[in-house]
């Protein structure tokens, strides 16, 4: 028996919008290099997404058709959401990773000016 302290996600956390965007982002991470070139990241996302809440649907028994056609629709929410959080993620990643390596640039021309 595992301890309930061990529980990194819970089903109804995975239920929720925010567990079901978390997992979408984590699922993507990892799968997104292993895709086809001639397959976009955002389809990804997407079919991650809708599979995520599919899933959910049959897991904890609550198919019926109005429940599918709303996990159809709460998929590209979700996948919109995964998507966002991962360019925010990224984009403030790069800029700050570029902010240093300029300022590192203008240190070190500073510095050869210093020794002409």
């Amino acid at each position: 028996m595992i301890s309930e302290g061990f529980d990194l996600i819970e089903a109804d956390y995975l239920m929720s919008f925010a567990g079901a965007v978390i997992a979408t982002n984590v699922i993507t991470h990892f799968i997104k290099d292993y895709m086809p070139e001639f397959l976009d990241k955002k389809i990804v996302t997407l079919f991650v997404a809708a599979f995520i809440m599919f899933t959910n649907q049959c897991i904890f028994g609550t198919i019926t058709l109005k429940t599918m056609y709303l996990s159809f629709l709460n998929s590209f929410v979700v996948a919109a959401a995964a998507m966002g959080n991962y360019e925010i993620l990224t984009t403030k990643t790069k800029k700050r990773v570029t902010k240093d390596l300029q300022n590192q640039a203008s240190k070190k021309s500073t510095n050869e000016k210093t020794d002409e």
